[in-house]
């Protein structure tokens, strides 16, 4: 059985490198011997994020987000396990071994205390870091703010 998680996808503006947005959404589980139900569940998650991109270009007047990383894990940060988002945050990102769209990323103090934790998260650490953080000012949103629209 796959359980249910979220799945947290950072997306910039292509013209406007200073605005970003962390989406949160789910992905239910399913029973790992079925495809369809994989597959479903993976359709469900892919259209709530659509939903959360149409709304933020509504409310924002974007044009098409690009796709900075995704991350299924447990950033640091409480403000990633609220009922709702609508929040502006400061993140440090990075890159994992496994390529894009794989990032890691999470809230801190520092760049030092960032690193820390991740050196301290045995899971974060089997994602292979690579590269340097990058730090951003990002709006978070999930799938609650949908309820709202």
């Amino acid at each position: 059985m796959a359980s249910e998680h979220y799945i947290f996808s950072i997306y910039g503006m292509p013209c406007d490198r200073s605005r970003y947005f962390i989406l949160r959404t789910v992905r239910s589980d399913f029973n790992n011997a079925s495809q369809t139900q994989e597959d479903k569940c993976r359709e469900t998650e892919s259209a709530s994020r659509l939903r959360l991109l149409e709304m933020i270009g509504r409310q924002n007047n974007t044009g098409e987000l690009e796709l900075v990383g995704e991350f299924h894990g447990y950033p640091e940060g409480d403000i990633f396990y609220s009922e709702s988002g609508a929040s502006d945050i400061s993140v440090y990102y990075m890159a994992t071994g496994f390529g894009k769209p794989w990032i890691i990323f999470g809230t801190a103090a520092s760049e030092e205390d960032f690193l820390t934790g991740v050196e301290n998260d045995e899971d974060l650490r089997t994602l292979a870091p690579a590269g340097e953080p990058v730090k951003i000012s990002a709006r978070f949103v999930t799938e609650n703010e949908l309820n709202f629209n």
